[in-house]
């Protein structure tokens, strides 16, 4: 009875630590992390209309000391949440240890009001 009652108490505290879920608008929202995302942080998304076109660029850094390949693609979506455009390839970067860049893309159709970065690094 004891044991039981401990794991029910730690289950209760790591349901307790568990992170929020990502506010809809945020940057966190507009990422979809498919498998492992290592040493790998995301920062800011900076969001424009140009020429009719939605474009983004996208904050990254490698917080480790090792070049690291990550792998992304966008998923471009309309009014409705559903995709304006057929599904990107899958791209590669390479992040060299400990550098900062910035992730551009382009629409590829001016219908896109929003998108999803997919990303991982295995």
């Amino acid at each position: 009875m004891r044991h039981t009652c401990l794991a029910l108490i730690a289950a209760a505290l790591l349901a307790g630590c568990a992170a929020p879920p990502p506010v809809p608008g945020s940057a966190a929202s507009k990422v979809a992390i498919l498998g492992q995302l290592d040493d790998i942080q995301i920062g800011q998304m900076r969001v424009a209309r140009e020429n009719g076109f939605l474009t983004v660029k996208v904050a990254l850094s490698n917080t480790s000391r090792s070049n690291i390949t990550l792998y992304y693609r966008f998923a471009w979506l309309g009014d409705d949440g559903f995709p304006v455009a057929a599904e990107e390839a899958w791209k590669t970067t390479t992040l060299y240890g400990k550098q900062a860049t910035f992730l551009p893309a382009i629409a590829p159709s001016p219908k896109a009001t929003d998108f999803r970065l997919e990303a991982h690094t295995r």
